[in-house]
């Protein structure tokens, strides 16, 4: 061991004349160092000491307090010196000093003491500053004591000392792989490289861009993703070593300690780039110097402080950037090799300079540097597991998976480093890992009950809202792969962690699972599903029960469906639906038969069916119970509907017919007419129908919708359906009351105001009372207007298809690559805008818009502004109208349980016709499917051309377009009434049953002829067949 600075003289020697080789043979574990005395602990867990003085001595000596404790690691301050042992143990010593006669000091070494406060914890290092001192256990808790002025205990008080240890309770779940010290601030460095500073900050040495004290640790953001492996702290200022050699520095810089070649401060870290083109091994940091080790070339460079000799250069002014030590000396070549000592280990402090060594030629450039650094790690779940299970081994992996610690740190992406890159979107997770752990923790079914125990009452109770960092979400992945192997699931606690979350760090949990494996993200899908499941059966069972726990799963099973969406893999959708309804009405029907013991099941059936269908409950017992009963399950299910993706379509609009039975029920019940009585003529309407709403004030009571036309006696959902068609029809001819994209055909509001008042309220209403009651009414309206009603932002996507010239203008401008965006598209930040008598005004989107010329930094900031002017501020009045008829006259809160696109698949139906399936579908009456005429039938329809396919569904059902469901959920049928003179009858259409009364003609020409006859002229419907 080199040794060379203050300690580094020999008695009467000029300062930084040259090193001193001391303990020569022995091998160094570890050393520290402050002005005045030094602490040297040997492999074999000796400890010798080095104190200045009149009785310095050239080597130092055996410090003989641990005959019975094999000492690891030590550290110091500028008074006490802790001593870690191989077991675990702490020993406190304080360092005495006097003026000597000769105007120095004497130190000495008080004998140490056990540190009775940690006796019973298993600590794997310690740090210390000038006079306070930090702890780190094996289960990776952080304890620190000692003053606290600067709040260099990161306990978050302003308490000017703390007698004994206590827990720095914000890195709660950081995986610490190493602390240290400076003179009154503190680091801790993660695993995966995550860099905290607290402390005393008046030179920056924090690194946070600032020089004001922390009192709790602070995330160094700016060494994000550095890969950072070792911090060194000297009294001002800190130096940080990559794992790809870089060194960057921060704090003081008024001795050139910082290697910038200055004597400023730095309030950020700073690459050495006076290192460029060495990759860096090792630093040490002195009190105002530092080192740094190449171990490429062997070679220590120094910089900083020169006073003591430290530098190692035999000089003792100051140093401004890096330069190679010199005091080692050379004994030439020998067989083409540099016999010079090589370097092993460097180690500073205080005024003093270290470096091991041996002789061995070019041994450096081969070792493994990672191998020599001797400080102990956590413990980690993975590497518990790979153990043969024993009575301690048992023993560490219950506390292991008693601290969020220890489990974050665990399961590392080792490879290619990847762990390094964990962020808002990597967890830096091996998947595999934890898969394989914990099916072999698996075979142990009682270690596994333990593990689960430890997991859900040390371990889960522990968990912080808002983690330190990242590395401490972890657990939030790892521990649902744990809790699926359990028979018995139980993910209350972990639920409520989760949700627990402050909303930032859930949205980073998100971001995990849109990245994690598909494998391991079905896994969790359908844990969550399963639960969600279970806990809505056991709702059902006792509805008067708590729901917080089906609601927490729900919650979480929703947040998956979110994420889903933009996951590279995607789960079907099925995979997250629970069958609600059936479950509905499976609970009815065991309620029935428990209250009404001896029914026949079909008795039972139709009654749950009736009911389902809005009839009223009889009024007497036992049917009052069972209307209690009925009640709470819809309200169950009511609490369904912020969770959509339980429900699959036909279960949705299953909802939505039952909702809308209900309301008009009640409606009934209390005394109010829930139909709303229209009476239109063709050929006006449009306007009837607005002027009709109009006078129907208190239109909010209404729930379902009977239209009449001027002169025509039938009446039923045919009629009300074709009157949708057509007003809508109308409605899309109208150029006064809804604005035409050119583009696109889609109507969208006009940003003026309309020559009818109040029209898209009536317009609102009537969209309400199509959804309500299954009416297709293709409004075309664009998307947009839907995700409004949902309260969904529309987006540029939403641009494209209601305009897509400027849609597509837009993307154009967002996906431009060179910087001369201003001058290639001369836009500011305004827009041009139609009136009501076809001028044209200027815009702006933001203040000063039309000084504000679009740029590269700036438009994606138009493009936003843009979207939202169009399908936001530009109609604001409009759409709230519009809305608020939609939403008083369909007073269903299932309404929120649609998507933007299924709501309009509601209203707007859809033109994807399967005629094949439509056949194989039909039902018969009076008929059989291989009947002469059912067969001309088909004959004649297959040859027919799509629009007149159209056309007879029209004819049949009063709409061309296929409603929500498709047309695999979409029946006719066709009636043979058994007319007397059947080849001089046309077909007749009962649209509210969607049924052909087809009479059986004699040929397939006749037949052709009065169904072609029928679909192109006729307009009489009837409301139900005879």
């Amino acid at each position: 061991m080199l040794c060379w600075g203050e300690l580094g003289m020999e008695p009467g020697q000029d300062l930084g004349s040259q090193s001193v080789e001391v303990l020569k043979g022995e091998k160094i574990q570890h050393l520290c160092s402050r002005d005045g005395f030094t602490v040297f602990v040997l492999e074999n867990g000796e400890v010798y000491t080095r104190v200045s003085g009149q009785k310095q001595k050239t080597q130092p000596g055996q410090l003989a307090a641990f005959k019975k404790q094999k000492i690891h690691f030590a550290d110091s301050g500028t008074s006490h010196i802790l001593f870690l042992s191989e077991t675990g143990n702490v020993f406190h010593s304080e360092v005495k000093s006097k003026e000597s006669a000769a105007k120095s000091k004497d130190f000495s070494i008080v004998k140490p003491q056990l540190f009775k406060s940690l006796s019973e914890t298993n600590i794997i290092q310690v740090a210390c500053g000038n006079s306070h001192s930090l702890a780190l256990s094996k289960d990776g808790r952080l304890f620190a004591w000692g003053q606290n002025t600067y709040g260099q205990l990161g306990l978050g008080t302003e308490d000017l000392s703390q007698c004994n240890p206590q827990c720095v309770k914000s890195l709660t779940g950081v995986p610490v792989a190493q602390i240290t010290a400076g003179g009154e601030h503190s680091f801790a460095m993660s695993l995966s490289g995550t860099v905290f500073g607290w402390g005393r900050n008046n030179h920056g040495q924090l690194g946070l861009n600032d020089t004001e004290d922390k009192h709790n640790p602070n995330y160094v953001k700016l060494l994000e993703c550095k890969k950072t492996i070792h911090v060194s702290c000297g009294e001002e200022h800190t130096a940080v070593l990559t794992k790809d050699g870089l060194v960057f520095t921060f704090g003081a810089g008024s001795y050139g300690q910082l290697g910038h070649n200055s004597t400023k401060d730095e309030i950020k870290p700073r690459f050495v780039a006076e290192l460029f083109g060495n990759k860096v091994s090792q630093i040490a940091c002195g009190s105002y110097h530092t080192l740094v080790f190449v171990a490429s070339s062997g070679k220590i460079y120094s910089f900083g402080r020169g006073e003591k000799g430290q530098l190692g250069n035999g000089q003792t002014s100051d140093q401004l950037v890096p330069l190679p030590v010199t005091v080692m000396g050379n004994n030439g070549p020998e067989n083409g090799h540099t016999t010079k000592p090589a370097v092993r280990r460097i180690f500073a402090g205080g005024n003093q300079g270290f470096a091991e060594f041996c002789d061995e030629v070019d041994l450096v450039s081969s070792i493994d540097q990672s191998s020599l650094n001797t400080l102990k790690r956590i413990m980690t779940v993975d590497n518990l597991l790979g153990k043969e299970l024993c009575k301690n081994t048992k023993k560490a992996i219950l506390r292991a998976f008693s601290s969020s610690q220890t489990l974050n740190g665990s399961f590392l992406e080792v490879s290619k480093d990847n762990h390094f890159k964990t962020s808002r979107v990597v967890s830096g997770l091996d998947m595999s890992k934890v898969n394989l752990s914990f099916k072999k923790l698996a075979e142990n079914s009682s270690m596994l009950q333990q593990v689960t125990a430890a997991v859900q009452n040390n371990l889960i109770p522990s968990l912080p809202k808002s983690p330190a960092c990242v590395e401490a979400m972890r657990v939030y992945i790892i521990l649902p792969a744990l809790i699926m192997l359990e028979e018995q699931k139980d993910l209350t606690k972990l639920n409520r962690a989760i949700l627990s979350l402050k909303k930032n760090y859930f949205k980073i949990l998100e971001c995990w699972w849109t990245t994690m494996p598909s494998k391991f993200f079905v896994r969790l899908v359908k844990m969550y599903k399963n639960e969600s499941h279970r806990l809505l059966q056991l709702a059902m069972v006792d509805s008067s029960g708590d729901y917080s726990k089906l609601h927490d799963s729900l919650k979480i099973l929703q947040a998956l469906y979110k994420v889903n969406s933009s996951r590279y893999a995607k789960v079907q959708e099925r995979h997250f639906c629970i069958p609600v309804m059936k479950m509905f009405k499976d609970s009815l029907m065991a309620y029935v038969v428990q209250l009404i013991p001896g029914v026949p099941p079909s008795q039972i059936d139709q009654f749950i069916n009736e009911i389902m269908e809005g009839y009223f409950v009889p009024p007497f017992q036992p049917f009052v119970q069972f209307e209690q009963y009925f009640v709470a399950l819809r309200m169950i299910q009511k609490e369904l509907i912020p969770y959509p993706c339980i429900f699959d379509m036909e279960t949705k609009l299953k909802v939505l017919n039952l909702e809308s039975k209900i309301l008009q029920r009640d409606a009934f019940a209390l005394g109010f007419q829930p139909v709303l009585k229209l009476q239109v003529t063709r050929t006006a309407i449009l306007q009837d129908t607005l002027e009709c709403l109009k006078s129907h004030i208190t239109v909010a009571r209404y729930s379902a919708l009977q239209v009449r036309f001027k002169d025509e006696s039938c009446i039923g959902h045919g009629v009300s359906q074709e009157f949708f068609t057509l007003f809508s029809r109308e409605l899309y001819s109208n150029r006064g009351i809804f604005q035409h994209s050119d583009g696109s055909g889609l109507l969208w509001f006009p940003n003026w105001e309309p020559e009818m008042d109040d029209v898209f309220h009536r317009v609102g209403i009537l969209c309400g009372l199509a959804v309500c009651n299954r009416f297709v009414s293709n409004f075309r309206f664009p998307l947009a207007l839907y995700k409004k009603l949902l309260h969904v932002q529309p987006t540029l996507e939403d641009l494209k298809e209601l305009s897509p010239t400027e849609g597509n203008s837009l993307q154009e401008l967002l996906d431009y690559e060179y910087d001369d965006v201003e001058d290639m598209f001369c836009l500011d930040f305004t827009l041009p805008r139609k009136t009501a008598d076809g001028h044209t005004t200027i815009q702006e989107l933001i203040p000063d818009g039309i000084k504000t010329p679009v740029q590269k930094h700036n438009r994606k900031q138009f493009v936003d502004a843009y979207v939202d002017y169009v399908f936001n501020t530009s109609v604001e009045k409009q759409f709230k109208a519009f809305a608020h008829g939609f939403r008083s006259s369909f007073a269903l809160p299932v309404v929120d349980v649609f998507l933007p696109n299924e709501l309009r698949a509601i209203i707007h139906g859809n033109a994807n016709y399967d005629w094949e399936l439509l056949e194989q579908k039909t039902a018969y009456r009076e008929y059989n499917q291989t009947d002469k005429t059912i067969r001309n039938f088909w004959k004649i329809f297959q040859k027919l051309s799509e629009e007149k396919k159209k056309r007879f569904l029209a004819f049949l059902t009063g709409s061309d377009r296929i409603p929500a469901g498709g047309i695999g959920s979409y029946r006719i049928t066709i009636l043979n009434t058994r007319s007397t003179e059947p080849d001089f009858s046309y077909p007749r259409a009962y649209t509210c049953t969607r049924t052909l009364d087809l009479p059986n003609y004699s040929s397939l020409e006749i037949l052709r002829e009065r169904l072609l006859h029928a679909i192109e002229s006729s307009e009489e419907f009837n409301a139900q067949p005879p």
